[in-house]
């Protein structure tokens, strides 16, 4: 599967009511359920469900950026392109590290 396929086939769970608001805010809600699943693998030890628990996390963060890129109109694929050749661009230049957008 590509991620556009993925993308397509996602959309299809979308609710009407889970508008680009919904994903904007649940995208931050899905992270923050990442963190706290870490915090507790730090303050417990890894649980035998850790990496099963942190590979859900990060589906539903897929989830809500497929929905986000869909209402924009835009693909994963090409995100996922246009930020590979950004990091290429960085890594030539010798500006992977710092800050700015534009370096």
């Amino acid at each position: 599967m590509n991620l556009n396929d993925y993308q397509q086939q996602a959309m299809g769970f979308r609710l009407a009511s889970a508008d680009t608001m919904y994903a904007l805010l649940n995208l931050s809600a899905e992270v923050g359920e990442l963190h706290s699943l870490v915090a507790k693998s730090i303050r417990d030890g890894m649980k035998e469900q850790y990496s099963e628990n942190v590979q859900k996390e990060l589906g539903d963060i897929m989830w809500m950026l497929a929905a986000i890129a869909a209402d924009y109109n835009m693909s994963l694929v090409d995100i996922a392109q246009k930020n590979l050749d950004k990091l290429t661009s960085r890594k030539a230049n010798g500006t992977i590290q710092g800050e700015g957008d534009e370096r």
